[in-house]
């Protein structure tokens, strides 16, 4: 009787100890997920003050100012961040609501001020978005136009409203544009549209979204572009005109000469190298339907001692000869250069272009709106531990003048597919690359699938840009 008596004690024991570390885990997790949402709160609230500065600064301002200043950018992420909260089930927090509200009236601010710069000849296309919490089409039509804003940085403003909210302002700014429930419900050029809309359909409404729009892609060689951003410039065929791929180094030496590197594509020597790979990057380019430019800078192989500082200088006004051919006071342009990592990481060539790609940046003036991006050059990135490793940190560790705001560009099957035919077009690197051990076509395509893994709603491969701020 005694043993039964001590057995149940034990058992309680037991269960009262499991009972309280539960209790204790619970609230720690709690108290966790509250400070979480406290930091998110009072960064949210900084940022609004900034915006909202920067907003009544930018009324006065000219239109490569307004248009070319990052609010957009931080409106986006701030709207990036209340979804965050919504979708960790804070919605019906009090203090979310409240950064909500006053996260709305920033954005109908900024609409007015987009709206009021009549003078500029090219004003981004505004959607205003309604939407109500559980509901389906709402979060499909989120994605849509997350994807528009996304890869139509400076052609289309989309501002988000939570409609149930029924924050004075925002039901004055539906009734004023007829918006009707059920939701969803986007406004676009004044003109109201009820359902969900493909993206398709709303580039149907509104073209301007992907026209006038020039796109230039930085390449140190020639199958650096397509590793890198192939879905993007296949992406690119929505666009008016052809994405220009330009590859720095891809001069021919004077006197043949035969490398390593070129012995293992199976070349007998530079001459024979650089024509076959030319007609590769050729190839390529139908693939992705863009036009190339070639810079006819020597590969670093077959480079003899030249200054850095000169051959860096001498590229960065190439670039900039071939801006000026596309910029003018009613251009709208889209350039993109490598990163640059570690030198354990890093191609000395690609270094190269990176900083005269930031020459350029520092000293170019745009007629029209020119906005500059850095790329995650692949396979580099990988290596130097992105996703993992914060690149736009690495970036401003070395061009301290700088900031970076990531823009993750999601990629259809198809558009993962053409960077993959892109790819396979350049045969002699592929087969260099082998010889190292590395199947180049799957790393990349793997890399392209995963990047991205759990950061959209709907599952999608993607690539990473980071727009330059000055």
């Amino acid at each position: 009787m005694i043993k039964e008596w001590k057995k149940y004690v034990v058992t309680l024991a037991i269960t009262v100890v499991i009972f309280i570390t539960a209790i204790g885990i619970s609230v720690w997790i709690d108290d966790a997920r509250v400070n979480n949402i406290r930091s998110l709160q009072d960064n949210m609230s900084l940022n609004i003050i900034s915006s909202e500065t920067q907003s009544s600064l930018l009324k006065d301002a000219n239109c490569s100012d307004i248009f070319g200043s990052d609010l957009a950018t931080q409106l986006s992420d701030m709207g990036d961040r209340l979804s965050f909260m919504e979708s960790t089930g804070h919605n019906n927090d009090a203090d979310v609501i409240k950064l909500k509200q006053y996260y709305y009236i920033l954005e109908i601010k900024d609409y007015m001020l987009i709206n009021s710069a009549t003078k500029c000849p090219l004003r981004p296309t505004t959607v205003l978005y309604f939407y109500e919490p559980n509901c389906s089409d709402c979060d499909k039509q989120g994605d849509v136009l997350t994807y528009l804003r996304q890869h139509y940085p400076d052609n289309i403003r989309v501002y988000s409203f939570d409609y149930s909210l029924h924050v004075p302002a925002v039901i004055t700014l539906a009734n004023i544009n007829k918006v009707e429930k059920p939701m969803p419900s986007i406004v676009v050029g004044g003109k109201a549209y009820d359902g969900f809309h493909s993206v398709d359909d709303i580039i149907a409404i509104n073209p301007k979204i992907i026209s006038d729009r020039t796109r230039i892609v930085l390449s140190p060689h020639f199958d650096d572009a397509a590793l890198s951003l192939g879905g993007l410039i296949a992406k690119s065929t929505h666009s008016a005109s052809s994405p220009i791929i330009v590859t720095a180094f891809t001069g021919t030496p004077k006197t043949a000469t035969t490398t390593v590197w070129d012995s293992k594509s199976g070349f007998k020597d530079s001459t024979e190298a650089m024509t076959r790979r030319a007609n590769e990057n050729s190839n390529a380019a139908n693939t992705l339907n863009s036009q190339i430019v070639n810079l006819d800078y020597l590969d670093n192989q077959y480079r003899p001692s030249i200054a850095t500082s000169t051959l860096e200088s001498n590229i960065a006004a190439d670039i900039i000869k071939l801006i000026k051919n596309y910029d003018t006071s009613t251009s709208s342009m889209e350039i993109y250069g490598p990163a640059i990592f570690s030198a354990k990481v890093n191609h000395y060539d690609h270094a190269i272009l990176h900083d005269a790609y930031m020459d350029v940046i520092a000293e170019y003036k745009p007629r029209g709106i020119v906005i500059f991006f850095i790329y995650e050059d692949f396979p580099y990135a990988e290596e130097a531990g992105a996703p993992k490793v914060d690149i736009a940190k690495a970036l401003r560790s070395n061009t301290p003048n700088f900031s970076y705001a990531p823009i993750y560009i999601p990629l259809s099957d198809y558009a993962v597919s053409v960077k993959k035919d892109a790819i396979q077009a350049y045969t002699s690197q592929i087969k260099a690359m082998a010889a190292n051990g590395l199947d180049i076509v799957p790393y990349t395509t793997d890399w392209t699938k995963n990047r991205c893994k759990g950061l959209f709603r709907v599952p999608s491969a993607c690539e990473v840009v980071y727009q330059v701020q000055k």
